[in-house]
């Protein structure tokens, strides 16, 4: 148990003699000082209530301008007044600071079930001061948890707990364009759903779900309240209303969750896991919140555990995406901060990626994640203005692969070849690779560079025999003249025009090396004669000597 501090207000109707001001009627009898008399006067405007056949103990919950909670319950008193009028009550509220709201989770509900009201104008009169007026504030002791929206929860059917959590949720919308929710039923059917609404409410929160459990010919104009009690439902459904008795939600309620927040509760309803609700949503919802880029409590945020922070990105994953691309957008230009957020979710697992929305990213590991969506997109040539982006990007901080692919977008001949010839011997080997295998450039031999006559061949020549000449022709434009050597067993493989051409091109290169130079001697000379069967049995009858 805990005990938490309330300031108390009495409010009835009275004949003179039973008034500290000596008038009679309805007023203000005794109240803690600390109350002001502005917060009096709002109050009193809120604590109204006019007989039915019913006559229930009416409960409500409403906030102050001044940012203070009250917790207040009005029951009808049975004696008229000296003229014999009827219609008198008596309300008696407990007003809690902020600090002492967040003590007990701004739960009214605990305070209806722990705290014995005043329900008389005698014991009232026996607790105030009569002759000042004033009454003292009240030490409440009440349960650190006591969870008892669980169990008025538990009683609902998941789809329209959903309905009813999502309405709650949204208070502060619904109280902006002047929305009242109507609970219908019995006065117990009322304060239950009225509890079950309070489930997924976190606490920071639970200020905006003002009430009034029986609303009974009020003015919703004068006093808002964001949900009303009454005992028979209206002839139309304005807004939302709540069945208490059937425990279903009619009229124009949300039933889809929009926030990061609003998702994981939602999915915890699915699920029936009810507990996990009560246990974690202050900081389920600070998590969701600060996705979400809206205002958080930290120590909320960096008590969340791994699990929970899983869930909430299980939950929501709109909401990473979201967070991640606002993160990125503060390193990266609009046209490249989407393909790296992308690539960053789809690669990295909830708590990793929590870690790093947390800590920020720094601009080589953006760079990484963005060559890392053009290799998961086949390095599909991007738009003119990305390219411009990434030309810019890559003069504050170099990308070595980046750059390589850049002057391939750019200009597949000429920015390209001049890249490759400027490159480290791994980054050209990288690019030339996946230039090869994912058939980029039109003509492979154009990523021949000199000085990677070797480290081309290592990649060409695995599974390829095809355009030799071409190749030995370019290993010589470039310089490469050396690399022919590797060359050596695949000439044998050439047709004649293919090895005329080939002799051609390597008959006044006196660098070329000798065994390519025979291998190419020895392939001609084992063709086949020209000419058919008479050319081969000319070239047999040439061999004989004549007589």
């Amino acid at each position: 148990m805990m005990t938490v501090q309330a300031w108390q207000h009495i409010y009835s109707n009275v004949e003179k003699e039973q008034s500290p001001r000596g008038r009679g009627g309805f007023q203000t009898l005794f109240y803690s000082p600390g109350l002001s008399e502005a917060e009096i006067e709002e109050m009193e405007g809120r604590l109204l209530y006019f007989a039915s056949k019913v006559e229930p103990v009416k409960r409500l919950f409403f906030s102050t301008s001044t940012g203070k909670g009250a917790v207040a319950q009005i029951v009808p008193l049975s004696a008229t007044d000296q003229y014999g009028r009827g219609g008198r009550y008596l309300a008696h509220s407990l007003v809690f600071s902020p600090e002492a709201l967040a003590q007990f989770e701004t739960d009214p509900f605990r305070v209806f079930r722990c705290f014995s009201f005043i329900s008389s104008v005698a014991e009232a009169l026996a607790q105030g001061d009569f002759k000042s007026g004033q009454m003292p504030m009240v030490s409440l002791a009440l349960p650190a948890t006591l969870a008892g929206e669980l169990e008025a929860a538990r009683a609902w059917p998941a789809p329209e707990l959903k309905k009813l959590s999502l309405l709650a949720l949204r208070a502060e919308a619904q109280a902006q364009a002047r929305e009242a929710i109507t609970f219908v039923g019995q006065p117990e059917q009322i304060e239950q759903a009225l509890e079950a609404a309070f489930l997924t409410v976190p606490s920071a929160n639970r200020f905006r779900c003002s009430f009034d459990s029986y609303f009974y010919r009020c003015n919703l104009v004068a006093t808002y309240f964001w949900a009303i009690g009454l005992p028979e439902p209206p002839v139309s459904i304005k807004f939302a209303q709540v069945d208490g008795a059937g425990r279903r939600v009619e009229g124009s309620a949300a039933s889809q969750a929009e926030t990061a927040y609003e998702r994981w509760a939602t999915q915890m309803i699915e699920g029936r896991n009810l507990e996990k609700i009560v246990q974690e949503r202050d900081k389920a919802f600070a998590l969701g919140e600060w996705l979400d880029g809206r205002s958080y409590d930290l120590k909320l945020l960096n008590g969340a555990s791994p699990d929970l922070i899983a869930e909430v990105f299980k939950a929501s994953p709109a909401s990473v995406q979201s967070s991640l691309q606002r993160q990125v957008s503060q390193k990266l230009p609009p046209d490249l901060a989407g393909r790296a957020a992308g690539h960053l979710f789809q690669k990295t697992s909830g708590a990793a990626l929590y870690r790093q929305l947390r800590q920020g990213f720094e601009l080589p590991e953006l760079l990484e994640a963005l060559y890392g969506n053009y290799r998961a997109k086949g390095f599909e040539t991007p738009g003119k203005n990305e390219l411009k982006a990434l030309e810019s990007l890559l003069q504050q901080a170099d990308h070595k692969l980046l750059r390589l692919f850049l002057a391939y977008w750019q200009d597949e001949r000429k920015e390209l070849a001049e890249a490759l010839k400027w490159s480290e011997e791994a980054d050209y080997r990288h690019f030339s690779k996946t230039a090869l295998e994912l058939e980029l450039v039109k003509q492979p031999l154009s990523l021949l560079v000199p000085g990677r006559g070797d480290a081309f061949l290592d990649l060409y020549l695995d599974g390829r025999v095809d355009h030799l000449v071409e190749l030995a022709e370019t290993l010589i434009k470039n310089g490469e003249i050396a690399c022919l050597s590797r060359l050596a067993g695949y000439v044998s493989r050439l047709s004649r025009p293919e090895l005329n051409r080939l002799n051609k091109l390597i008959k006044d290169e006196a660098s070329v090396p000798r065994e390519f130079r025979q291998a190419v001697a020895k392939a001609i000379a084992a063709l086949p004669p020209e000419g058919g069967i008479k050319g081969t049995i000319k070239a047999i009858w040439r061999r004989f000597p004549r007589k």
